[in-house]
């Protein structure tokens, strides 16, 4: 509106006048008069596009008022960090502390009893979760492996702590004690040795979610070494993005939670989405959360992308373009070409 201000009166001042006599001895009233169609006369061409000029910089006052609200709207929203990869702040309601751009997230479930959280590790992207302080347990989390994130660098640490990035009244470090469930990882201890720190993170309670002891070193524990074998083989892939977790939804759950408090899942899942140059491929696996016998083959417990949506009621690897993710979702894991992709490799 400034600027529409200074460009009308700099046309005002540009515009050559029309010499027009003025009279004397005239009353307050005739001079009001006078002075209104004087200006008629002398500046012609100005006064007939006054009123347009007038609605002009109305309406720009009016859109400056709406893009500053917006643009203060969007401020809150990213937060203190101006950095276009990580905001901090509100989607719609939940709480945001991560890379909310990361191609391994499923989409974010929102709401206030939610967070979203991206833990860093040596200057690389360690991995996200999505924590339900109303169920004390992850929604899921994500990572990839690329050159760097698939090295095996350090051993396990068994830094047990409560994650730093979530409030101390919800720390379920003591849920677990007297209970018939192991500490399961959902971001296994070996799928993170590229630096100490980044394994020292998977041991955060939020990582940690009950598992019985049978499947959490059997079933769930084959197939973690199953996906770290892929990722760590550059052959295969160039990058690995993972999402894992336990359903948590209410119909997806045992009837008992762990104290009152923690939710146990009755189902195990993984979605992963393989990139070796410009080509993308996925597979997913489900599991029941019971012991499975060792002769269990887990190339059984395979199902597409988009069986697992329909499953769990998650959208994965929504940041893909459309058609990459639809052929990416529903490629049958049981086809002949997938099998020769992913178990005769």
């Amino acid at each position: 509106p400034l600027r529409l201000g200074f460009f009308y009166f700099s046309f005002i001042g540009s515009v050559t006048p029309v010499p027009v006599r003025r009279p004397k001895n005239l009353g307050e009233k005739k001079r009001s008069h006078y002075l209104c169609s004087g200006l008629m006369k002398r500046y012609p061409a100005i006064m007939k596009k006054l009123p347009l000029l007038i609605a002009v910089i109305v309406l720009g006052t009016v859109v400056y008022k709406q893009i500053a609200k917006e643009s203060t709207s969007e401020g809150y929203l990213q937060g203190q960090d101006s950095s276009s990869n990580s905001s901090r702040g509100s989607f719609e309601g939940e709480i945001i502390d991560g890379d909310t751009t990361l191609l391994e997230l499923p989409r974010l479930a929102g709401g206030s009893n939610n967070y979203f959280i991206t833990h860093r590790a040596s200057g690389k992207v360690n991995y996200s979760l999505e924590y339900d302080v109303t169920k004390l347990h992850s929604r899921w989390v994500a990572f990839s492996f690329d050159a760097t994130t698939a090295q095996d660098n350090v051993r396990r640490s068994d830094a047990w702590s409560w994650d730093p990035k979530i409030p101390a009244m919800y720390d379920t470090s003591n849920v677990f004690r007297r209970s018939d469930y192991s500490r399961g990882h959902l971001v296994a201890s070996e799928d993170r040795t590229f630096s100490q720190t980044a394994n020292e993170q998977t041991f955060y309670y939020t990582n940690m979610s009950p598992q019985l002891r049978e499947h959490n070193s059997g079933i769930w524990h084959r197939m973690e070494n199953r996906v770290q074998e892929w990722a760590r083989d550059r052959s295969f892939c160039d990058k690995l993005y993972v999402a894992k977790g336990g359903t948590i939804r209410d119909d997806q759950i045992e009837d008992k939670r762990i104290k009152g408090k923690m939710v146990v899942p009755r189902y195990y899942w993984m979605a992963l989405l393989m990139k070796k140059g410009k080509r993308y491929e996925g597979i997913a696996f489900l599991s029941e959360h019971r012991n499975y016998g060792k002769g269990e083959r887990i190339d059984e417990l395979t199902l597409s992308i988009r069986e697992l949506e329909q499953f769990t009621g998650l959208d994965f690897f929504y940041h893909l373009p459309d058609n990459i993710e639809q052929a990416v979702e529903t490629t049958d894991p049981r086809s002949e070409a997938s099998k020769r992709l992913w178990w005769l490799q």
